[in-house]
């Protein structure tokens, strides 16, 4: 069966970095799927005043605002259709125009219907930010967080975030058909965060082995250093291309409080990191 990626793409106010593409390309392709792009581009509101026309020229700001989204989408599809040619995978590509404020539920809303989503590095403004977090929380599904295009990637060794929690829970299970194609898996426990039971870590171990999945536990310490950053350090030391995580947040009215790692991997991305909510 092939897999579904949803791959959200932004041209406002920074365009998704076109070097980034290459990791989750190349993941969708070792893991057989096909990749569906939608490339939001920016409608700003129509602003009729004429004394800030006089001033300021608002008019011909928000027109050539629009027209580098509209250009920067254009080279996003370029570069698109030509690592999906290099890597011989299925793309579809759409485009979306919606103000700035909309386009984090919308992109969410869209998810929904994929076996998973395909974060590409952004700049850490609100919107932005919005909009991962809006996938991540929001699409009902697993969400893979790729790096700068310089960071290692590969699935021949992959860690494994656990703290008995809901979340790493989940991530464990929606990522089973990603683990069984690894060939090394260490379970990762910070000995200093939150406390873990034995039993847990035992019972992930045997789960894994049901599965036919062979893993190592490894105990480490996050000493002064943020949990998402010793996460990232720790899986790395052990080799990993790959880290699998619970995404952590709580609802408060009508937005989303990311948890610490959760916070710290999506503002500093080392690795791959498959995320579940």
């Amino acid at each position: 069966m092939s897999l579904t990626f949803f791959l959200p793409l932004s041209t406002y106010p920074d365009p998704t970095p076109k070097g980034s593409l290459l990791h989750a390309f190349d993941m969708a392709a070792t893991l057989g799927g096909e990749v569906t792009a939608l490339v939001h581009e920016v409608d700003i509101a129509d602003v009729r005043n004429i004394l800030a026309d006089a001033l300021i020229d608002v008019s011909g700001m928000t027109a050539a605002a629009e027209a580098r989204s509209h250009s920067a989408g254009q080279a996003l599809i370029g570069e698109l259709e030509h690592l999906a040619h290099r890597f011989q995978i299925g793309l579809t590509v759409r485009s979306a125009r919606t103000r700035p404020e909309a386009a984090a539920e919308l992109l969410a809303i869209e998810a929904r219907t994929f076996d998973c989503s395909l974060l590409m590095p952004m700049a850490a403004s609100d919107e932005q930010m919005s909009i991962a977090e809006a996938v991540l929380f929001g699409s009902g599904g697993p969400t893979w967080v790729f790096p700068e295009a310089e960071a290692t990637a590969h699935l021949a060794s992959a860690a494994i975030a656990w703290d008995g929690g809901r979340a790493a829970a989940r991530a464990v299970r929606d990522g089973l058909p990603v683990l069984s194609m690894v060939q090394h898996v260490t379970i990762l426990c910070a000995t200093d965060d939150k406390p873990v039971e034995p039993a847990s870590v035992g019972a992930l171990h045997d789960y894994l082995r049901h599965h036919d999945i062979t893993a190592e536990i490894h105990l480490f310490s996050r000493s002064e250093r943020p949990i998402g950053e010793a996460l990232q350090q720790a899986a790395i030391d052990r080799g990993a291309g790959l880290l699998v995580m619970g995404a952590y947040g709580h609802s408060r009215i009508r937005e989303f409080v990311l948890g610490g790692a959760t916070r710290t991997v999506l503002a500093n991305r080392r690795l791959p990191i498959f995320m579940s909510h």
